[in-house]
Order: structure tokens, then sequence, then C-alpha cells
């Protein structure tokens, strides 16, 4: 037994493999977040040129200069159904129990004068920068002996009026400072019977936009 054992040779001892270095797996693990933060930053950088050569574009696809000929008789004209003559869009959100019509204001010329004479059905009207944003709303609540009268103006304009007023007496006008020159008036009228919808346009129709005295 004691030759047999002595003639089995032992098997060499294993030589580890050479292990990586710290420094080594830090090394890689740095580029790979520098590449991955440049390839970041050169996106973002094209995301940003396209963004700014597509602006105009963009603001001249915006309600107030959609329907900036809308109004241009001195009154509120109806806001166009699908399928319109005149090729202009249609509201994203259209509810068929309102009439909506849109009288477009530019305050470069002077200040707008919105005259809404209400009826016996519920009215609003919403005044809309361009760009977007609603800047002022009212309803027929807010009538003075079934009138709502109003000026839409820039600030500029309403410190003008405000340094023409009679000194010791303050003026009763509604006075709405936009801070933007373009715009939107848009009159909403609720219908609440299919047979309602022509008086609803009527009284649409009827709020009128023009220059104040």
């Amino acid at each position: 037994m004691s030759a047999v054992g002595h003639d089995m040779a032992e098997p060499p001892p294993a030589v580890p493999l050479p292990a990586i270095g710290w420094r080594a797996r830090l090394r890689s693990g740095l580029a790979r977040f520098l590449m991955t933060t440049l390839a970041g930053l050169i996106l973002a950088g094209i995301v940003h040129i396209v963004t700014i050569l597509v602006i105009p574009t963009l603001s001249q696809r915006d309600a107030a200069h959609a329907y900036r000929d809308l109004g241009a008789e001195g009154h509120a004209e109806l806001v166009p159904t699908p399928g319109n003559a005149r090729g202009l869009p249609t509201l994203r959100e259209l509810d068929p129990n309102v009439v909506t019509a849109v009288c477009s204001y530019d305050l470069s010329a002077g200040p707008m004068r919105i005259v809404a004479r209400t009826g016996t059905l519920p009215l609003g009207l919403t005044l809309h920068r361009q760009g977007g944003g609603v800047v002022y709303a009212i309803t027929d609540r807010a009538a003075i002996r079934g009138v709502l009268d109003f000026l839409v103006m820039t600030e500029a304009q309403r410190d003008e009026r405000i340094a023409e007023d009679e000194e010791g007496e303050t003026s009763r006008e509604l006075r709405v400072v936009s801070d933007t020159e373009q715009g939107l008036i848009v009159a909403r009228v609720l219908v609440r019977l299919p047979s309602d919808r022509a008086d609803a346009e009527a009284l649409a129709k009827s709020v009128e936009c023009g220059l104040a005295n």
C-alpha cells in the first residue's frame, strides 16, 4: 500500500489568474460615464436647435393667428365648423352644446371696446392672449342693465387713460389689461335645447368689438 501511494504523483497547484486592478475598473467606468454624458449633451443640443428652428412655424398655428381675421367687421364671428369653406381650423374640443364666436383684437392702434348684450341663454366672454392663456373671463351675471361693456388695453394704454381721467374722479369703465397686443375675445353661449341654436348663434354674433373712443 505504501509503495503504491509513493508512486502516485500529486497534481500541481493551481495558478491564480491575475485580477483586474481597481484602477483599471475605475478608468473603464469613467470612460463609459463620459461617453454617455457626451451623447446626452449632443442629443440635447440637436433638440434645442430643432426647437429654435420650428418656433416661428408653431407660433403661426395658435388660435390668435388662425382666427386673426375674424371680427374684422366689428362683431364676433362664429368659429368655423369642420369642412368650412374658409379653410380655418376648428377647435380641438368643440362642444356641440355651446355656440362659440370669436373676435380678434390688435391693440397696436389703441384700446378695444367689447360690448355684449345678454339674452335668455347663458353667455360668457373670455380674453385669450396671443400664444395661449386666458387673461380675463366674465359672464352675463356681471351685466349692468343687460349689457357687458369693457375695454381691452395694454398696460401703457391703461396708464395713459388713467392720466387723462379727471382729477378726483374714479372712472367706472371696466379696463382689462392684456400682456400681448394681439389676442382673441371668445364668446360662448350655452344651447339648452336644439331649438335654441339659432338664438344662441345670434347672441354670440352680436358681441361688438371695435376701437374705443
